[in-house]
């Protein structure tokens, strides 16, 4: 009879001591989990690449560019909450960007598509200030043969580093009628394949 309770007593102490231990494990996962915040990682094209973009809890994006660069982006909702993966995969999805290459030339991203725009920026009329930087040339294009159509405004400085991009569905500017046509003469009509 004494045996058996000893080894009903140490049954006891083994069955407290794991689930202490199972406290303690799962207290410290908890804990570790929270000091990094709650990430989400999505796919969206980037440069002309599906890239990983990981949208971390504050809203803020973190990708690396094709040049191995790495970029964050603070990202929030006009009333000044932050988003989420689900919104930044909408407002991103038909993301622009447009990068110098150390050759000296100039290209736009639009999806999975990349153009040479080198040839199409053309010297500003009037010249502006951007920050510390004069913006003396720009580009306008119209891209389409992608779903859905862009038209795309970007300003350089003299030396063809980019200041200031702009795109959407719709153009700035102003349209004139042509042949029964609208056409807005300031963008140059680019069509990918």
């Amino acid at each position: 009879m004494k045996k058996i309770k000893i080894f009903n007593a140490h049954k006891n102490l083994l069955t407290a001591a794991a689930v202490l231990l199972v406290l303690v494990v799962g207290s410290g996962t908890a804990y570790a989990a929270d000091i990094g915040g709650v990430r989400e990682t999505i796919q969206l094209w980037f440069y002309g690449k599906q890239t990983d973009v990981t949208v971390n809890e504050d809203g803020s994006i973190v990708f690396v560019d094709n040049q191995g660069k790495v970029h964050e982006e603070g990202i929030i909702h006009g009333d000044g909450s932050p988003v989420t993966a689900e919104d930044v995969a909408e407002d991103f999805k038909d993301r622009v960007d447009v990068e110098k290459l150390d050759d000296g030339t100039v290209h736009v991203y639009y999806h999975d598509r990349d153009y040479d725009i080198t040839d199409k920026i053309v010297d500003k009329d009037q010249k502006e200030s951007h920050a510390d930087a004069i913006i003396a040339r720009e580009c306008h294009l119209h891209i389409v043969g992608v779903d859905p159509e862009v038209y795309v405004d970007i300003e350089f400085d003299e030396n063809n580093e980019e200041l200031t991009l702009g795109y959407g569905p719709n153009p700035n500017g102003c349209a004139e009628e042509k042949d029964s046509k609208v056409i807005w003469p300031n963008y140059d009509y680019i069509e990918l394949n």
